[in-house]
């Protein structure tokens, strides 16, 4: 899907239950939405893609920047994430689910502190688990401690760390990615029961499977990082400040 269609501006705007992402996508929204800083008069996309969260920032000047060749751009930037070296003082950078494309993480997370003014933010989400794409430039997947450590030692400071999708929500998730490959009728008569069964839950489709995930696993869509029992989760999310 082209990043700037408008299904796919719609489905990370108002994910709606059925849809392939939905769990995913919801979820990030919601987290999203809870980091945003106040302070946004000057707003920098970093890996702007179509831009999708765009209408969440509000009134403010908002710059979209990407790899070369990108379109409706502000800036543009190579493989070393370098961005023209006068820019500076934005109040808050928004980074989502860019970082797992990015062939130098750290030399990209040394520009967000470079770029950010004194007292600015950095909203950043990226994968823990999830499958490959946009291959061949899919090269890095994080914990929620690793990423942590990695945000700081480019010199910001994580204010709060979040996961995404957690626990039984995030095994849904998963499986729904693979239900075309399931069977179990080799296994036997459990097999085939097993088997059965999955067809039913297929049968019953996706949007009341959302549904039930909402209503049964509310509790797994943003989780702190001190919460335990939730190791298992599809993507990460993190406010960073820069202190000086």
């Amino acid at each position: 899907m082209d990043l700037g269609e408008a299904a796919y501006l719609r489905q990370r705007l108002n994910p709606q239950p059925g849809e392939t992402f939905y769990l995913h996508l919801s979820d990030l929204l919601i987290a999203l939405k809870g980091l945003i800083p106040e302070s946004r008069l000057k707003v920098l996309d970093y890996g702007c893609g179509g831009a999708p969260y765009r209408p969440l920032f509000g009134n403010c000047t908002y710059h979209r920047a990407d790899l070369s060749g990108g379109n409706n751009l502000d800036f543009e930037y190579g493989l070393d994430s370098k961005l023209p070296p006068e820019l500076s003082g934005y109040d808050c950078i928004l980074s989502t689910q860019v970082l797992e494309h990015v062939q130098n993480p750290e030399a990209y997370l040394r520009e967000c502190y470079r770029l950010l003014r004194p007292g600015g933010n950095l909203v950043l989400t990226t994968h823990g688990l999830f499958e490959d794409h946009a291959c061949p430039y899919d090269y890095w997947r994080w914990t929620v401690y690793g990423l942590k450590r990695l945000v700081e030692n480019s010199g910001l400071k994580v204010e709060t760390a979040k996961k995404l999708t957690t626990g039984p929500r995030c095994a849904v998730f998963l499986v729904e990615r693979q239900l075309h490959w399931l069977r179990f009728g080799a296994a036997g008569t459990y097999g085939k029961l097993l088997s059965a069964g999955l067809k039913a839950v297929t049968r019953l489709g996706s949007r009341r499977r959302h549904e039930s995930c909402d209503i049964c696993f509310a509790g797994n869509r943003v989780v702190d990082i001190e919460e335990s029992g939730h190791d298992m989760y599809v993507a990460i999310a993190l406010l960073a400040s820069r202190r000086e």
